[in-house]
């Protein structure tokens, strides 16, 4: 760790004399006791602790991760094989031997072909939840949400097998037909919400449903438990939904990307409580943002205490490579004009195609955004990449090298090292990028310790550099 240094607002010295020295110096104790970092506390950006985890022995990739109060990480994803996968690690980077049936990690085989956990979360209770995808022959690719208990187990107390499967179409043709499920939220109540996208009606529509605490679905949502909103411009273009979250009032956020006019947009949507799109917010509850010149898409969101809403994925810039992109809105979804360039950021990272997959909230308001790029200007690989923001939208400088990080995990020029979820777990002072690497001859589930954006001590005391 390296040394950190104090600066004081103020060069001038201050006399103290008697008990007012006495009381002084207590209190600058007292503060410097709630605000020193932990000992072993990662400098902010660099990397501590690398886990790389063979689940199956084929390609295995961890989509999503849930952190729970002790710092400890379940990663949920699948294996090239067909298998839903799930592997938990502890705070420090051990494999949790009390989650899963063998070393920290389950393996399920939920359909007789192929099934794809692609999101988690954890519940107050300590259960998680989950979806993602599950071959059906006869109707082709369906949502499937899942429960488990907080070993990894299924929970067989949601729909009597711990997982519910949910075509959209009750008969599709020949297997043909895809509905995927992105993303998923626990509400207050227990009822579970997944958020994904269905095919069955010709172009792809954003599609959520929900699911009873008991694993049925709510007749009281949307049609029989389903929604299918055509989120684009016109009636043939496609629309996605690959974010999901649930307000404190219980209206749902929705993001991901849908066609504009021209290429395809980033995609804010609101839904009230039971499905609807929520008129108060953009046009009929949709806003569409164009970013760069071809299609731009939403990967993650996160709702900041204040209401505002802060997207990231990637657009298209005047070169034609990716760039990350953020944009932020107010709670009625028109563009925060406070944050970057009239609500939009976009940040170039290596020399080919950058994504943002992942964003989470730091302290004081800042952002990390993380992905794939690639550090070589020749290779055909990715990296890991992680962009720390200011709560304006601008780079945070203090974060890795001038507020990015580029990880080459597998040393492979054609690996594609990838982050997929950020576990964040700020009380404990670390967090953690969730994803894939080639440590041998294939992708195993990737986990890599990261320090925190912020400290006081960054600062020191002096508040005009504080946000």
């Amino acid at each position: 760790m390296s040394a950190t240094s104090v600066r004081f607002a103020s060069t001038r010295p201050m006399a103290f004399h008697g008990p007012a020295r006495r009381n002084h110096i207590a209190v600058m104790l007292l503060t410097l006791a709630v605000l020193a970092p932990r000992a072993d506390a990662l400098a902010p950006g660099a990397d501590g602790v690398r886990v790389t985890i063979p689940v199956s022995g084929t390609d295995d990739t961890a989509f999503a991760a849930a952190v729970d109060p002790a710092g400890n990480v379940v990663m949920a994803g699948a294996t090239s094989s067909g298998s839903s996968a799930l592997a938990g690690i502890t705070r420090t980077g051990q494999l949790n031997t009390a989650f899963g049936t063998a070393n920290g990690v389950v393996l399920y085989n939920l359909s007789t072909s192929t099934d794809t956990l692609t999101a988690i979360v954890r519940m107050a209770d300590g259960r998680y939840v989950g979806c993602g995808v599950y071959f059906t022959p006869g109707t082709g690719n369906d949502f499937f949400t899942a429960r488990f208990m907080s070993d990894g187990s299924l929970d067989t107390t949601f729909d009597g097998s711990g997982y519910a499967v949910t075509p959209f179409l009750p008969s599709g043709a020949g297997g043909q037909l895809v509905d995927q499920c992105n993303a998923v939220v626990a509400q207050s109540d227990g009822m579970i919400v997944s958020a994904g996208f269905t095919a069955e009606q010709g172009p792809d529509h954003v599609a959520l449903t929900r699911h009873t605490a008991s694993g049925q679905l709510d007749t009281l949502f949307g049609s029989g438990g389903l929604v299918d909103i055509n989120a684009s411009a016109t009636s043939n273009g496609n629309s996605h939904a690959n974010a999901l979250l649930v307000q404190p009032d219980g209206k749902l956020l929705v993001a991901g990307y849908a066609g504009g006019t021209g290429n395809t947009d980033m995609l804010v949507m609101r839904l009230n409580g039971d499905g609807s799109p929520d008129a108060a917010f953009g046009t009929g509850g949709i806003t569409r943002t164009p970013v760069g010149t071809g299609e731009d898409i939403a990967n993650a969101m996160v709702l900041q205490p204040d209401g505002r809403i802060v997207i990231a994925g990637s657009s298209v810039a005047s070169d034609g490579r990716r760039d990350f992109a953020l944009a932020r809105y107010m709670s009625d979804g028109t563009l925060d004009p406070s944050f970057g360039t009239g609500g939009l950021v976009t940040t170039p990272v290596g020399p080919g195609d950058d994504i943002a997959f992942a964003l989470t909230l730091m302290p004081w308001g800042r952002l990390i955004a993380a992905g794939s790029a690639r550090i070589s200007t020749s290779a055909s690989g990715t990296d890991l990449a992680l962009i720390s923001y200011n709560a304006d939208g601008s780079i945070d400088r203090y974060f890795g090298m001038d507020g990015k990080v580029m990880l080459d995990v597998s040393g492979v020029s054609s690996a594609q090292d990838t982050v997929y979820a950020l576990a964040n777990d700020i009380d404990g002072e670390h967090f953690w990028a969730i994803g894939t690497a080639e440590p041998t001859t294939s992708q195993d589930f990737l986990a890599v310790e990261f320090g925190l954006d912020d400290t006081i001590f960054r600062h020191g005391f002096d508040t005009n550099t504080a946000p």
